[in-house]
């Protein structure tokens, strides 16, 4: 079996072990030369695995200072998935939303097709941004039949829709069908995320049912391709 390169195998360990909380938020990892000695490996090679981990913004290093943990990675695998919200995932601390859009309308065909609801019952049409740590994360278009999430309000946008669901409504999320590929982004997208138009973008379109399948939730979301990371494991019987 092909071993991952030196300094992948850092950056793996290390974000493993900010992840389960060996390296917690707002403490230093142990120095380059302590490092490299763990891992058996070269400064330079400790150096290369840590800064991907801090282009993602889950380490910060500075001259005299040292290596620190900010936060815990953005595990989009699960942002994905029907067990946890972005907030969860990420931490309420590190997210903040800005509504552009939400209002109560009619579905397209496209959209009742989707949530297999009749084009005359109403649905929330939400559009909103997410950014960690102040910085643009990604723009999100949300679709939601009234009669299976009723009582949304501008408060829960600001929050975690997916915990009022299971909070307050006492409904229980089970399956989520996820499609990604890339797109080029439109002037409402360079405006709200901080780039150009035209400049490439991850899209997401998402699925989520609840456990008796009823569909309640139609989302397509764009992410900045320079944060988005997907990471899967692939088992061949």
């Amino acid at each position: 079996m092909r071993k991952n390169a030196k300094y992948m195998e850092v950056y793996l360990d290390v974000k493993k072990k900010v992840e389960n909380g060996t390296y917690p938020i707002g403490e230093k990892l142990p120095t380059g030369p302590e490092l490299a000695k763990h891992y058996h490996t070269s400064k330079l090679t400790v150096k290369k695995g840590l800064d991907m981990l801090v282009s993602e913004g889950v380490l910060h290093s500075r001259s005299g200072f040292g290596t620190e943990v900010i936060r815990k990675p953005i595990n989009n695998s699960k942002v994905f998935g029907p067990n946890e919200g972005f907030m969860k995932v990420i931490g309420e601390d590190h997210v903040e939303s800005e509504i552009h859009t939400f209002s109560i309308e009619l579905p397209s065909k496209k959209i009742a097709e989707k949530l297999q609801i009749n084009e005359k019952e109403y649905i929330y049409h939400i559009v909103r941004s997410r950014f960690v740590d102040q910085k643009p994360y990604s723009l999100e278009q949300t679709f939601m039949p009234l009669s299976i999430i009723p009582g949304l309000e501008p408060k829960h946008l600001k929050n975690s829709v997916y915990s009022y669901i299971r909070e307050e409504l006492h409904l229980e999320i089970n399956t989520s069908h996820v499609f990604l590929k890339g797109v080029l982004s439109t002037a409402f997208d360079a405006k709200i995320l901080g780039i150009s138009t035209g400049d490439f973008l991850i899209e997401i379109e998402k699925s989520v049912s609840l456990s008796n399948g009823t569909p309640f939730e139609y989302s397509i979301t764009k992410h900045l391709y320079q944060d988005f990371i997907f990471e899967a494991v692939f088992v061949e019987n």
